[in-house]
């Protein structure tokens, strides 16, 4: 079930264990919370866009009971720990999708309740760029841009659906206005505060939402 390098990680959450390379992109406390902020009934479907090793949508299907899961993820190495992941925990209703997110919506469908994004946090010149290329796609905009990550959420969902984020605080404004263009109206704000003041942000955004906006520190 493992192969060379790779690890089996103890997701602390019904007996769950998720498949991890440290010399690959390994998940971080975000992806914890992002999971722990969405929100999916058992009727509901749930898209999990950029979803490296499966963390978030993996916790969320076991959480929420969500109907049926989408893994949808660029690099092959990551998409196949997702899927050794869920035959080793023997899962159901939860599918990997190895490909570009862009248009992803013209091979699994439209009309999902949830969508749910944890993207590179960094544009592409951002800062400097890891040396491995697997690491530099998840942390820096060099596959995906986050306006398309919103513009194909948006495609993805139904009317009144949901799309769950985070980022860092310095990309809020860029995220609120893409969200605005696509229609997807911010709903929610959560802050986590670090050691210099708020510096991640989880947004939820609800599609064809009115305005108005709660925020939670």
């Amino acid at each position: 079930m493992l192969k060379d390098k790779e690890r089996l990680d103890d997701l602390q959450f019904n007996n769950l264990y998720i498949i991890q390379n440290p010399d690959l992109y390994c998940f971080t406390s975000d992806a914890v919370e992002l999971c722990n902020f969405v929100k999916a009934g058992v009727k509901d479907r749930i898209v999990d866009l950029c979803s490296g090793s499966g963390v978030i949508g993996i916790l969320a299907q076991a959480k929420t009971k969500a109907k049926y899961t989408y893994l949808v993820e660029l690099q092959p190495e990551m998409a196949d720990m997702s899927k050794r992941s869920i035959e080793y925990n023997k899962l159901e209703n939860i599918e990997v999708v190895n490909m570009p997110l862009q248009n992803v919506h013209k091979h699994i469908g439209t009309g999902f309740e949830v969508v749910v994004c944890n993207p590179p946090y960094k544009i592409h010149d951002g800062g400097e760029l890891s040396e491995k290329k697997e690491i530099a796609i998840c942390k820096h905009e060099i596959t995906v841009t986050l306006e398309e990550i919103v513009a194909e959420a948006s495609k993805l969902l139904k009317f009144g659906g949901r799309f769950y984020t985070v980022n860092k605080e310095e990309r809020l404004v860029d995220l609120f206005c893409y969200m605005r263009k696509y229609g997807i109206e911010p709903k929610v704000l959560k802050l986590r505060n670090g050691i210099k003041g708020a510096n991640i942000i989880l947004v939820e955004g609800k599609k064809g939402g009115k305005s108005g906006l709660v925020i939670h520190n």
